[in-house]
């Protein structure tokens, strides 16, 4: 999945990238063939988790733009040339997300890559830029510089739920964030090596909460309503009635969201806590 990722960037990108910075906790983790491509270069996170490996990634950096990848995306061509024009063009803007023209977390199934492919080849802009106010984690183009004071949360470990929307919070501090309808990008939501089902519903209830805390964000209602009432009642419901394309561990989702509410009970909001599961 990295390989497929890392050689669609050099090979169909109108503007290459001048680096890739992969950053891992184990060697086996990336393959000779990664390590063997021109302008890769692989680091040892000390830490696991999406913040920590990213965190260790932005302190190695030079150029003056960044995009974060996860390793199961597939940008349009022109990806990378139009985020540098939107950025180089307009001095306010700190951070850039594309049009998702498919996200298979929103479904059971994911997608798959050559589909994807062919969904970013054949994409026609059908709107404006605009501002936003979030930023997808799996396709953040950031001006640099504000690496100096903005860095991911490690309180919020492993897979890291909500770190892109905290680092977005932040980046607004500093400047617009725009959604550049001018290029796309596809998700597939590959399930393979993620967090376990317990793990992640704790973090659905606890992660929110958490930066509500922190920034006052999101809104209480909407940790509330959007993160409490319908992730819960979502893994409830596919609890009781499983599907067979459902990839994700849905009991253990509601187990997790469970034991959340019950140390909310006891005033416990620590995201931090799945490491010791």
């Amino acid at each position: 999945m990295l390989d497929d990722t890392i050689q669609s960037l050099f090979s169909s990108q109108i503007l290459r990238p001048k680096e890739v910075i992969v950053s891992i906790v184990k060697e086996e983790h990336a393959t000779e063939k990664t390590r063997a491509t021109p302008n890769v270069r692989v680091v040892l996170s000390p830490k696991q988790g999406s913040s920590a490996q990213r965190n260790t990634a932005m302190s190695l950096i030079t150029t003056p733009y960044t995009l974060f990848l996860d390793d199961d995306v597939e940008l349009a061509s022109n990806y990378i040339e139009s985020m540098e024009l939107l950025l180089g063009s307009l001095k306010d803007v700190v951070a850039a997300t594309g049009f998702i023209v498919a996200d298979g977390a929103q479904g059971d199934t994911g997608l798959d890559r050559n589909f994807a492919r062919s969904l970013t080849a054949n994409y026609i802009r059908a709107s404006e830029d605009s501002d936003h106010y979030e930023a997808y984690g799996c396709n953040l183009f950031v001006r640099t510089s504000v690496f100096s004071s903005i860095r991911f949360d490690e309180n919020l470990p492993l897979y890291g739920w909500l770190e892109d929307y905290d680092f977005a919070t932040n980046c607004l501090k500093h400047g617009k964030i725009i959604l550049n309808a001018g290029t796309c990008v596809a998700h597939l939501a590959t399930p393979t090596g993620r967090t376990s089902g317990l793990k992640f519903g704790y973090s659905q209830i606890i992660n929110p909460l958490y930066l509500w805390k922190k920034n006052d964000k999101p809104s209480l209602f909407r940790v509330i309503f959007h993160h409490w009432v319908l992730s819960t009642a979502r893994n409830l419901r596919r609890t009781l009635f499983s599907i067979p394309s459902d990839r994700d561990d849905r009991t253990g989702r509601f187990r997790g969201n469970v034991l959340a509410f019950g140390d909310l009970l006891k005033g416990r909001i620590d995201p931090t806590r799945i490491l010791r599961f």
